[in-house]
């Protein structure tokens, strides 16, 4: 099974709710024994480059590595199909990140993105608005879920 990890799910690994700790730990555990491939971006790389939190950058940074994780780059196509979901307002224009990782995934034909996030990804609307956008533009539809539906 090949599968898109977007930023909150690493970071899920060390946050402070425990269900979410546990669920991203889980879903790690699971992958590496069932040997599903994990991708990220080099978006996502960027996002935990940032972090402000020097020991934490470190613990995510170690968690890529830690689970061999696979690096996807963003592309321009990816980029076109992300501003192709902004301008339909499928994720609001001040999370072009979040547009940015469904691109990520849809063109690189990885058919499950996991996510934390339940604002403006891990909703039946957004899923469906996306695997619409997607047909139209001749992209796979992708699923687009938590970690715990995994």
């Amino acid at each position: 099974m090949r599968i898109y990890a977007d930023t909150s799910v690493i970071s899920g690994l060390f946050d402070m709710e425990p269900r979410i700790k546990k669920a991203s730990y889980d879903f790690f555990h699971k992958a590496g024994i069932s040997k599903w491939v994990i991708y990220i971006s080099d978006l996502v790389a960027r996002e935990l480059e940032r972090t402000r939190d020097a020991p934490k950058r470190i613990k995510l940074i170690n968690a890529v590595e830690e689970h061999n994780l696979q690096m996807l780059a963003v592309t321009e196509e990816a980029r076109v199909l992300a501003e192709i979901y902004l301008k339909e307002r499928v994720i609001p224009v001040k999370y072009i990140a979040d547009a940015i990782h469904i691109a990520v995934a849809s063109i690189y034909n990885i058919p499950i993105l996991v996510s934390w996030n339940f604002q403006h990804m891990v909703k039946y609307k957004t899923r469906k608005e996306v695997n619409f956008i997607n047909r139209k533009n001749n992209y796979p539809q992708i699923d687009i879920c938590s970690p715990e539906e995994i």
